[in-house]
């Protein structure tokens, strides 16, 4: 029997909630909590957009999209899901090739829509059908640990270096790692980032308000934790970790240039690993690295894998002219290598 689309609508809160929540390849991005954390913080320029897709087996899947509202309207888009992270649908029971496929066509076929997915590297489905469409995408990756064995096993999976220095800070016993539970342990973080955006040598007001963080506490949600380490009673380091059912995305971190050569930011993380292993989560995802060497070398340094993460477009032929002219002093949308699903697969893994 041939699977089709009978019915597109939009999904109410409480569906998009249940349909994540039931998911075992969603992440934090697929949530409907990300969604309007974003609607908070752009101040409406970002609606949440989620659709019910219904099929003609009585199937159903759930597509986590935002609306992104830009350039006063010339460059809106649909986000799946929004701020470049990982999109694509949400199911219950697990969905077929064909509605695989349907689904993809879908996201993609309508030349009225303009579109940005990363495709979820935990959804092979997704996957699989995207090369069986031909879907044409840029090539990026993540850096992910499996989370097995013994808090023990994920530290001798390590790169030498990184256990030595690892296993010193824990000797030493100066530091203490624990999550953020106040307001005031987050002020001290977001401190600790305005730090970092200093030697960066960016302007405070380059990176996020500290209205973004407060929401994020006040939101209250336990798929949110600040773990942070402090030396001497003060905040040194943190990480913003966001939780789903089986996976752990790292999002946000920051560190003292005074403690930069402590590795209190290693520690802090393995710390967060050990957690999350004994938790009972499957992945801990150091998310992509922005095209940034120094970044992906950091990362690197915990032996995780490579996973792919490749971002599809979507554009009418006008948008893609205007979004290239928007564009022009960063990587110009026109110049983007849009390759097929199975070559991006199949490329050599970058130096």
């Amino acid at each position: 029997m041939t699977v089709t689309i009978t019915r597109v609508t939009e999904a109410t809160d409480r569906q998009w909630q249940d349909f994540w929540q039931e998911c075992p390849t969603a992440t934090y991005f697929h949530s409907p909590e990300w969604a309007k954390i974003w609607a908070f913080y752009s101040r409406g320029r970002i609606r949440p957009a989620a659709k019910l897709v219904s099929f003609s087996d009585g199937a159903q899947a759930v597509l986590p999209l935002c609306f992104e509202i830009k350039a006063a309207g010339l460059l809106s888009r649909y986000a799946s899901s929004t701020q470049g992270t990982y999109g694509g649908w949400l199911a219950r029971q697990p969905l077929s090739m064909s509605h695989a496929v349907r689904l993809v066509d879908w996201l993609t076929k309508d030349q009225k829509k303009s579109l940005v997915w990363r495709l979820n590297p935990y959804d092979d489905l997704a996957f699989r059908a995207g090369v069986m469409k031909n879907l044409k995408c840029k090539g990026d990756e993540t850096h992910a640990l499996r989370l097995t064995g013994t808090p023990e096993d994920m530290l001798k999976g390590f790169k030498p270096s990184y256990r030595s220095q690892i296993k010193k800070a824990i000797s030493g016993q100066s530091f203490a790692v624990e999550p953020a539970t106040s307001l005031g342990e987050w002020q001290e973080y977001y401190a600790v980032y305005q730090d970092s955006i200093a030697r960066w040598g960016d302007e405070p007001e380059a990176g996020y308000d500290w209205r973004l963080f407060e929401f994020l506490f006040r939101l209250g949600s336990p798929n949110i934790k600040l773990w942070l380490a402090r030396h001497e009673g003060k905040v040194v380091s943190g990480d913003l970790c966001l939780y789903s059912k089986k996976h752990v995305a790292y999002w946000h971190g920051a560190t003292l240039k005074s403690h930069l050569k402590t590795s209190v930011s290693k520690l802090l993380k393995y710390e967060v690993v050990k957690a999350s292993l004994l938790a009972g989560y499957e992945w801990y995802d150091f998310n992509p690295s922005a095209g940034l060497p120094g970044v992906k070398f950091f990362k690197e340094g915990f032996n995780p894998v490579s996973l792919p993460a490749p971002i599809v477009y979507v554009d009418t032929p006008l948008k893609r002219l205007a979004r290239s002219c928007a564009t022009r002093i960063r990587l110009q949308y026109a110049q983007l290598k849009l390759q097929p699903l199975d070559e991006v697969l199949h490329a050599p893994p970058a130096p």
